[in-house]
């Protein structure tokens, strides 16, 4: 669920620009909504953190016998008053497809067949993508994602604890080998991670996001988040998932370039 909000935010600030020139509406989560908490105790090391990341979700075992995913449901940009639907095809090891649409307004997405990757928009027509942005979309296509972090991020240092909403969090700093840092927030107490700050490249520069994760169910034996918020200095977005399918046939035209 959380490769599905970030990968969608990217796409449509390329998508509807007009749209980031809104700003989010006073209620939407501030930028600097966690709090360092200077106390902090003794950390945990990564490993253990995320052990019980693993763990929280369901397993290793469960998550490896997972071969695709489908998921269905809706988005909103509250502040721009934009409102359509999402779908979401991932087939192991890491073929991948996240995708929006909005009535009278049309759709696009993201792409990714296993070497190339791809952006497409109403606005700005289709994208082959390349570095930074190429490396994003290859580690968010991965289905087995939560039991190769460390192999995505070469780097990860704990870095303390914050609090994110009701949450104690344990902080990770995590440094793939093409991009920029991500902070990760693994909840001390369920495991899960609630939040994840990064910095992308978009076909509009650089691009800073927060986002939140929360409503984790279980889908064929993985625990997944069915709910997210993305909040951007420039808007805000709300994802409401409504189905989950796992282990299940997917055309491997989904995976294909784009075609609008």
């Amino acid at each position: 669920m959380k490769r599905i909000a970030l990968t969608l935010a990217f796409a449509m600030l390329a998508a509807f620009p007009s749209a980031a020139q809104e700003k989010p509406k006073a209620d939407a989560p501030k930028a600097d909504g966690a709090k360092t908490d200077a106390k902090a105790a003794a950390l945990p090391t990564t490993d253990e953190i995320l052990e019980k990341y693993v763990k929280a979700l369901g397993g290793k075992e469960a998550i490896e016998k997972t071969t695709s995913r489908s998921a269905k449901g809706t988005f909103e940009i509250e502040a721009a008053n934009i409102s359509g639907e999402v779908e979401n095809y991932q087939k192991a090891p890491n073929k991948y497809a996240s995708l929006f649409s909005i009535p009278g307004m049309g759709g696009g997405g993201q792409v990714y067949d296993g070497a190339k990757g791809w952006d497409s928009s109403p606005m700005s027509g289709i994208r082959e993508l390349s570095g930074e942005e190429l490396a994003v979309l290859k580690r968010q296509a991965d289905l087995h994602q939560p039991l190769n972090l460390k192999k995505h991020f070469p780097k990860m240092e704990v870095k303390g604890k914050e609090t994110v909403g009701k949450s104690e969090t344990y902080v990770v700093i995590a440094t793939p080998a093409e991009g920029g840092p991500e902070k990760l927030y693994f909840d001390s107490a369920t495991g899960f991670l609630v939040r994840q700050d990064a910095e992308r490249e978009t076909a509009q520069g650089k691009m800073a996001s927060e986002a939140y994760f929360d409503d984790y169910k279980d889908v064929g034996g993985v625990k997944i988040p069915h709910t997210l918020k993305i909040v951007s200095p420039m808007f805000a977005i709300t994802i409401k998932m409504a189905e989950f399918k796992s282990n299940v046939e997917i055309d491997e035209a989904k995976f294909n370039k784009p075609s609008n």
